[in-house]
């Protein structure tokens, strides 16, 4: 029963403690303009995380704003199966514009997880449909791919998939590429993507049995950011290639110009079969998710009345109108400004501000790429010994952060900076002086030995 304290009493916050809703009781935000945040008290936050990785374009673009607004005036909705609108038709031709060269059709959903159930189904269905009973997916340790029972089952970060495995059932299970604890030791400039020993070996078992492989092109986002080199996704690639496995890109978080490219799998120059694509979709708007597939793979679903060559599967608000106008005009600003081409200056202003955190002594790894930054925050640089889970010091971190306006939020012992892409240089150093006073403060408090 909730405590006569609770702020919420009829809420449910996500991926949020219980105890932490009633000690911290979760901020009213008013409104938002660009990277900052206004809360019913008129303070103001930077918005570090990009409300959840999803705002590539800042808080209120008036250019979407205006979309949404006169769409919503025109229709707000009908079902896509029979019938479709000139919104949803303009946002699956500028998708498929920007996207990997070889990916054809779009198919609309609700969010990153969604657009990961599209894409497991529709592998495994194009095999059943080729008359291969291919079942099993292959995913990466450290793998987050959404909530949702499908995504869950190959996602590979124990506290949030553990039980989900256990009563659903699992996945193969990979080795992932985290480069600073990589027991290989070698640096990205020696590495010779090792890590995907343990891809090939299980390729190498299961291949007649595996439908697809699923990965995080370049950064691995739940797990804490890890960014990998280009050429450990280029092995995935030719691995999978190599024998016959479909490739899923899952771009929900690194789509639209987060990782210096305009989709991460450039970085390895090769197109996935299927690539989810959410998050930034609509600049941070609306929930819409996309999922791409090659032509070969959606020529299989076409079939007469009465054959099985359809793919059973959609959502009430599918393509919905105002959601793909918002789209439509995010995506319009990101080809006109020439995104991300045209904040690589800020990109490289964000590396430099934010590796000058190797001076604090407990940082233990500073990774970047585009405009993705995190801090793995270690006890003992030497050891990479982890910091005390009971002192929750990334935490204390977060909690000082926003203190002082500034609103970050912790993986663990990682502390991670994705800010909206349009973000400006004085911006940059403004968060990464907040966050350089706040960490000194929990040091202070929480680690006076350091």
């Amino acid at each position: 029963m909730p405590l006569s304290r609770d702020p919420y009493p009829h809420l449910w916050f996500p991926f949020t403690c219980y105890q932490d809703v009633l000690d911290h009781p979760p901020i009213v935000i008013e409104r938002g303009a660009g990277v900052w945040l206004q809360d019913l008290k008129g303070k103001r936050y930077l918005d570090a995380v990009g409300s959840w990785w999803t705002s590539i374009l800042g808080h209120g673009n008036p250019e979407v704003i205006a979309a949404v607004k006169e769409q919503a005036g025109r229709l707000e909705h009908v079902m896509m199966a029979g019938f479709v609108t000139r919104p949803a038709i303009e946002l699956s031709e500028m998708l498929i514009s920007i996207a990997p060269k070889g990916l054809s059709r779009v198919f609309y959903s609700d969010d990153g997880s969604t657009a990961v159930e599209a894409a497991l189904k529709m592998a495994l269905q194009y095999w059943s449909l080729r008359g291969k009973r291919r079942t099993k997916f292959i995913s990466l340790s450290g793998a987050y791919h959404g909530d949702t029972l499908g995504a869950a089952s190959v996602g590979a970060i124990g506290n949030y998939h553990g039980l989900f495995h256990e009563v659903f059932g699992g996945h193969l299970a990979a080795d992932g590429p985290y480069c600073y604890r990589c027991p290989v030791n070698k640096c990205k400039e020696t590495c010779g993507a090792e890590c995907m020993d343990s891809l090939a070996t299980l390729i190498d078992r299961h291949a007649d049995t595996i439908a697809a492989c699923i990965f995080e092109p370049m950064v691995q986002g739940a797990a804490g950011m890890r960014v990998y080199p280009a050429k450990v996704l280029t092995r995935i690639f030719d691995l999978c290639r190599q024998s016959g496995v479909l490739t899923i890109a899952d771009e929900v978080f690194t789509g639209f110009g987060r990782t210096g490219t305009m989709f991460a799998c450039a970085h390895a120059g090769r197109t996935p079969d299927i690539m989810c694509a959410a998050k930034g979709l609509t600049g941070g708007f609306l929930p819409m998710a996309a999922t791409l597939v090659r032509e070969e793979i959606f020529s299989e679903f076409c079939g007469a009345p009465g054959s099985d060559r359809i793919f059973h599967h959609g959502h009430s608000f599918t393509g919905n109108p105002i959601a793909a106008a918002a789209a439509c005009a995010a995506l319009s600003i990101i080809k006109r400004e020439n995104i991300p081409e045209s904040v690589s200056g800020a990109m490289r202003h964000f590396e430099m501000r934010l590796r000058e955190f190797t001076d604090l002594p407990i940082v233990g790894d500073v990774r970047v790429l585009g405009m993705i930054g995190a801090l793995e925050l270690v006890r003992d640089r030497r050891t990479k010994e982890k910091l005390p889970a009971e002192q929750r010091i990334a935490f204390h971190i977060c909690r000082r952060s926003l203190s002082h306006g500034l609103i970050i939020r912790p993986l663990g012992d990682v502390i991670y900076f994705v800010p909206p892409l349009t973000i400006t240089t004085d911006e940059i150093d403004t968060m990464f002086s907040i966050a350089h006073k706040a960490i000194n403060e929990a040091m202070d408090a929480e680690l006076p030995h350091t």
